[in-house]
C-alpha cells in the first residue's frame, strides 16, 4: 500500500460517519444565535436598519508556537512571519522554558532587550507583538523537569524555594496579559531516574504541589495540565494511564482547569501507523475525545505536528488532507476548544541545525511553512478552513420592530450598520447560545 491508501485506509472506511457527526458537531457546538435589536436614544425600536456583521476573531483558538518571533536569520523572514502569523493564527504558546528564560540564576530574560536564545524569544516581546495583534496567550511552561536550569540545586526543599520565587516572578509580571498557562508538562514522558531529574521530579506529591503554588500565584487564571503520553497509543478508556492520573488529580481536589493533549506525529515513515492508527482513525479519536471529556474540563490539543516527510513526492498534499480531517473533527468536538499547531516553519526544530531537513524533528517536515517561508499546501488548507469555510459574513436588516437574528459562528463580531444615510460602526460578542445585543443609536 502507498502512504496515501495507509494514512487514509481508516477515514475513508468511516467516511459516512466521520463526516455526519463533524457536520453535526460543528453546527451544534460551534455556532450561535445572535439575537440584535437597535433602538434610538430614547429605546425605541428602529425598523429596516440595514446591517453586515463579520467574523472578527473564533472563539475557538487557533494557534501555534511563537518561538521564531524576530529569531530568523534574515529581516525578510522576521517581517514574512510576523505577517503570516497574525493572518491565522488567534492564539500563541509564549516559550517560559526555564533553561532559556533564567540561565544564569537572577538574571531572567523577561525584556526585550535581553541576550538572545534561540527559539525562546523574551516574552516581552512576545506580549507586545500579540497584544499589537489581538492573538491571545498561553505560557508554556511553569515546570518541566527536562528543561530546568543547570544552576538549579539538587536540594529538593532548596528547588521548591526557587520555583516559589520564578511563579511569584513570572505571575507578578505576566498574569494579567497571558490567562492561560502550561504549569506541568509530560510528567510521564520523562525518566525519573536520570541523572538530570530534578530530585523534587520523584517526589510522590510533585504535580500536585505543582499545582497547588501555581494556583497561589496564578489567581484566575486558566491552569492547564499537558502531556504526551498515554493518550492515543495504547488508548483503554478509563483505563489509559494519563486518563488514571487525571482521575487521581481529580478526587484529591487538585485545581487544574484545563486537559492539553498533544499530538505530535514523530516518527519515520515505515513507522508511521504506529502511531498514526491511534490519531489518524476517526472512531478512535473521537473515543479518546470522549473519553477525556468526561472530566468536564476544556480539551485542548496542545502540540500538533502532522508530517509531511522530506522528499516525500506528494508529502506535502497528504499533510495538506490529514489537517484538514484531523482538525475538523477535534474542531467539532464539544469538548475542544483550541488546537495549537506546533513548529510554523520547516528547518527550524529544536535540536537541528539551521536548515538541515535530515536531522532532528526537521527530517518530518512538520511545518506549515517551507525554510523560504513559501506556504505549503497544509498552510493553505488551514487558513481555508480558519478564514473562508468556519466564518460568517452576514448581511441584513432590522424587523419592523428593530430585531434581527442570525446564526454564526462564536466569536467577536465587526458590525457596521446605517440608520438615516449615516454609517456606524461596533463590535459585539457571539457567546454560547443565544446572544442578546442591544446596539443604542444616538
Amino acid at each position: 500500500m502507498t502512504r496515501r491508501e495507509t494514512v487514509f485506509e481508516s477515514y475513508y472506511r468511516q467516511k459516512d460517519m466521520c463526516d455526519e457527526r463533524v457536520k453535526s458537531g460543528i453546527e451544534s457546538n460551534r455556532k450561535a444565535y445572535a439575537s440584535l435589536s437597535f433602538v434610538d436614544k430614547d429605546g425605541k425600536p428602529l425598523k429596516n436598519v440595514k446591517f453586515k456583521a463579520c467574523l472578527k476573531k473564533h472563539a475557538f483558538k487557533f494557534g501555534c508556537n511563537i518561538f521564531m518571533l524576530d529569531e530568523f536569520e534574515t529581516e525578510e523572514k522576521n517581517a514574512a512571519y510576523r505577517d503570516i502569523f497574525a493572518d491565522v493564527f488567534n492564539y500563541a504558546i509564549v516559550p517560559f522554558y526555564w533553561n532559556g528564560l533564567e540561565p544564569q540564576k537572577g538574571k531572567p530574560r523577561y525584556e526585550k532587550t535581553s541576550p538572545r536564545v534561540y527559539r525562546r524569544p523574551s516574552p516581552d516581546l512576545c506580549v507586545e507583538y500579540c497584544k499589537q495583534n489581538d492573538i491571545d496567550m498561553k505560557g508554556h511552561c511553569l515546570v518541566y523537569d527536562s528543561f530546568s536550569p543547570s544552576w538549579l540545586p539538587r536540594d529538593a526543599a532548596k528547588i521548591w524555594n526557587e520555583y516559589d520565587r520564578h511563579f511569584d516572578e513570572i505571575s507578578s509580571r505576566y498574569r494579567h496579559d497571558i490567562n492561560d498557562w502550561d504549569v506541568i508538562n509530560e510528567t510521564i514522558c520523562w525518566d525519573v531516574y536520570s541523572p538530570q531529574s530534578s530530585p523534587i521530579f520523584s517526589e510522590r506529591n510533585f504535580i500536585e504541589k505543582s499545582f497547588e503554588l501555581a494556583r497561589h500565584y496564578f489567581t484566575g487564571n486558566n491552569l492547564f495540565i499537558n502531556e504526551a503520553a498515554g493518550i492515543w497509543e495504547l488508548f483503554r478508556y478509563d483505563r489509559s494511564y494519563f486518563y488514571l492520573l487525571l482521575d487521581r488529580l481529580t478526587r484529591e481536589n487538585v485545581s487544574f482547569d484545563s486537559i492539553g493533549l498533544q499530538m505530535h506525529i514523530f516518527c519515520p515513515k515505515d513507522k508511521e501507523m504506529e502511531r498514526g492508527e491511534g490519531r489518524y482513525n476517526p472512531i478512535k479519536a473521537f473515543n479518546v475525545l470522549d473519553t477525556f471529556s468526561e472530566f468536564g474540563k476544556p480539551l485542548h490539543l496542545s502540540e500538533v505536528t502532522i508530517p509531511a516527510y522530506f522528499g516525500e513526492d506528494d508529502g506535502e498534499e497528504i499533510q495538506a488532507e490529514l489537517l484538514c480531517h484531523l482538525y475538523k473533527m477535534w474542531f467539532s468536538h464539544k469538548a475542544c476548544d483550541g488546537i495549537a499547531y506546533w513548529n510554523l516553519v520547516d528547518g527550524y526544530a529544536h535540536g537541528a541545525p539551521l536548515g538541515d531537513m535530515a536531522s532532528g524533528e526537521n527530517v518530518y517536515a512538520g511545518g506549515l511553512l517551507r525554510f523560504d517561508m513559501s506556504e505549503k499546501p497544509a498552510f493553505k488548507a488551514l487558513k481555508k478552513l480558519v478564514k473562508e469555510e468556519w466564518t460568517t459574513n452576514h448581511e441584513d436588516c432590522t424587523d419592523n420592530f428593530g430585531k434581527a437574528r442570525f446564526r454564526g459562528f462564536k466569536g467577536t463580531y465587526d458590525l457596521t450598520y446605517y440608520v438615516d444615510g449615516k454609517e456606524y460602526k461596533t463590535e459585539f460578542l457571539l457567546p454560547d447560545d443565544v446572544a442578546q445585543t442591544k446596539i443604542i443609536v444616538e
